[in-house]
């Protein structure tokens, strides 16, 4: 069979707060489906899952267990790896945000935004839900409760990194506009130009310094990269991307 070239399947990682759900396992059934099929049909499947492994949920949760953020995650992802291989999927690589070579990557990543300028210090202010690990305006509050989990938030105030994804507006919106295949299905792509993009793309807190379990700024140790520019990077980094020179895999 004449091979038809690379094809570069991924799962979103589940996170270890807890046991993956119902919804993790479709998702991981579903892109072996298509992983498979697509080796039959001759192309060259990387097919990658794994676990998103750091962030204030996964502390809390841990020292409520009486145990170390990375004892707990240790125990959550092999939960998420021993179920995936018990469905016998066939995946290439289970990821996790813990492994060496996608911490030190995400570091090389973090620094290299911050040096050619996307990256900046300031301050975040609003009311915060811990178990969302996220901040809202007053405005964005249901009921003063947490627009997302419903559950009960705080004021709170916090130095913090951001990435100016306002430089990149009208670059992604013009890409979009000439690429209408690069989203799919059109919802989602209605969706992300509609509520995103046009109306104005805020900058994104991409540090924390209010707990320690993540990625340290390995040049302001106060701080740990935030699960936008930890987590999200998994897609590229476990397959080889390096700021200094990717692999062969990657290219």
């Amino acid at each position: 069979m004449t091979n038809k070239g690379p094809y570069y399947l991924t799962t979103a990682i589940a996170y270890t707060s807890g046991k993956p759900h119902i919804g993790n396992s479709y998702e991981i059934v579903l892109a072996d489906s298509v992983a498979r099929y697509k080796r039959a049909d001759g192309y060259d499947v990387h097919f990658q899952t794994g676990s998103d492994e750091h962030g204030q949920k996964i502390e809390t949760r841990a020292i409520e267990e009486g145990m170390s953020p990375k004892e707990f995650v240790d125990m959550t992802a092999g939960t998420i790896k021993h179920l995936w291989d018990m469905m016998n999927t066939s995946y290439d690589r289970f990821i996790r945000t813990t492994d060496a070579d996608h911490e030190r990557e995400v570091q090389k990543i973090f620094k290299r935004f911050y040096e050619q300028g996307d990256i900046y210090k300031g301050a975040y202010e609003g009311m915060y839900c811990t178990e969302c690990e996220a901040f809202y305006t007053s405005s964005q509050l249901k009921d003063g409760k947490c627009p997302e989990c419903g559950g009960e938030v705080h004021p709170a105030k916090e130095e913090a990194y951001f990435f100016r994804m306002s430089k990149y507006a009208d670059r992604l919106i013009r890409y979009i506009n000439e690429h209408p295949e690069f989203i799919q299905p059109v919802s989602r792509k209605n969706e992300m130009m509609n509520n995103f993009l046009l109306p104005g793309l805020q900058d994104l807190c991409v540090s924390r310094t209010s707990f320690k379990w993540g990625i340290p700024v390995d040049f302001d140790d106060r701080h740990v990269v935030y699960v936008w520019l930890d987590a999200l990077s998994n897609y590229i980094t476990g397959i080889g991307y390096d700021t200094d020179g990717s692999s062969d895999l990657y290219k």
